[in-house]
Formats: C-alpha cells, structure tokens, sequence
C-alpha cells in the first residue's frame, strides 16, 4: 500500500510539472507573438493619432490617406462609408481645441487583420454642440498589398 502511495505521489508531481512547463511554454509563445506585434501595433497608434489630427486640422488627404477604399464609420450621425466620412469632413464645422488617445487595446484576429480599441478625450464644438469629452473607440486595420488600411471605425460616448 506504501508502494502505490509513493507512485501516486510521484506520478501527481511529475503531471504537474508537465502542466507548469506547458503553461510557461504557452506564456513565451504569447509574449513572443506580441512582441512580434509590437512594431506594428506602435505603427498603427501614430496612424489613429494623424486620423484624430486630421479631424482636427479638417485634412481630409490624411483621410484618403489610411483609410480603406471600402470603410464603415459609425458615429452620432449614423453610418458612413469611406467617401460619405470624408466630404462630411470636407464640410465640417467642427472647431477642436484637443484631443487625447488613451491606452489602446489590440486584438488580432490574423497577421493582416487587427482591431485596436482605446479611449479617447476631445475638447470640441461641432454644429455648435460640444461633443462627448471622452468616448470609447474601436477601429478595425487590415494589411492590403502592404499598406494598413482602416475599415471600420465606432465611437461610444463613455461615462
């Protein structure tokens, strides 16, 4: 009876130590593919922040720029394609004092595909109505020929 104790013990401690090594395996194969986005993901943030500053400067060529040829754009006046964003901004009244972009959050659904989602502040009037100080965003990239691309864009006002 002692001897199959002392089996048991030892065959408990070696699965564990299987379960340990497959969990710091598994953690430096995250850590690996994340640092394999890291370039990118710092890449895509200096891209979102040109879009907020173009929203600010009324630029539509930073715009034309990055976003997809075929985009979805959703905000408080409703849904708008590439084209329809960018002459609604060409015709923007928007006055934008600052803005923020805080903290992003990236998940990757392949290598050319990723969602990034953040909060962002913004001190701004537009059709003479300030708009929310701080909203939650999200905008989908893809990777097309080479180039980051944004295709789809939300903001929720935050509480």
């Amino acid at each position: 009876m002692k001897r199959i104790s002392v089996l048991l013990l030892l065959t408990a401690a070696l699965a564990l130590s299987a379960v340990g090594q497959d969990e710091g395996a598994k953690a430096k194969k995250d850590s690996a593919k994340a640092s394999g986005n890291s370039a990118t993901e710092q890449k895509l943030a200096q891209m979102e922040k040109e879009l907020w500053e173009g929203w600010k400067n009324k630029d539509t060529a930073v715009f034309k720029k990055y976003m997809a040829a075929k985009s979805m754009n959703v905000g408080t006046s409703g849904v708008a394609g590439t084209e329809q964003a960018i002459d609604d901004l060409s015709k923007s009244d928007c006055k934008v004092a600052g803005y923020t972009v805080e903290t992003p959050q990236y998940q990757w659904y392949d290598k050319n595909t990723v969602m990034m989602s953040y909060k962002a502040t913004q001190d701004a009037v537009c059709g003479g109505e300030k708009v929310p100080a701080a909203v939650w965003a999200s905008s989908v990239w893809v990777n097309q020929g080479g180039q980051w691309k944004a295709a789809f864009h939300q903001e929720t006002a935050a509480k």
